[in-house]
């Protein structure tokens, strides 16, 4: 190599701009917060129990949308809504931070089972 090709070979290593100058800046994306899993029932019976994983949470009009759904937290979830005299609905929700509206209706059985 020449003396000139070494020179400008140094001239340029030696220059004042940083490696952080020579990148584009950019921002990594945000992490978005997890949204809350909920499900909004509407009930045939609005005093029907509602149960979440085998837990009472309350009753079906506690969990209309007006103000809040049922919080199903994470994972797979099962879903009951009871009342003594019909037949209890079931079903299992995986949460997944949606929101989900449910129409239950609850059919007479008859008898006095919850």
């Amino acid at each position: 190599m020449t003396r000139a090709a070494w020179a400008l070979l140094l001239t340029g290593c030696a220059s004042p701009q940083s490696a952080a100058d020579l990148v584009p800046a950019f921002e990594l994306p945000k992490e978005r917060p997890a949204q809350r899993s909920e499900l909004v029932l509407h009930c045939s019976q609005a005093d029907a129990e509602v149960w979440l994983d085998g837990v009472p949470q309350g009753l079906c009009e506690d969990f209309n949308g007006e103000p809040k759904g049922l919080g199903l937290g994470t994972g797979p979830r099962r879903v009951e809504v009871k009342k003594r005299g019909f037949r209890p609905w079931e079903s299992w929700m995986e949460a997944d931070g949606t929101r989900v509206v449910m129409d239950v209706a609850l059919i007479a059985n008859g008898g006095s089972t919850p």
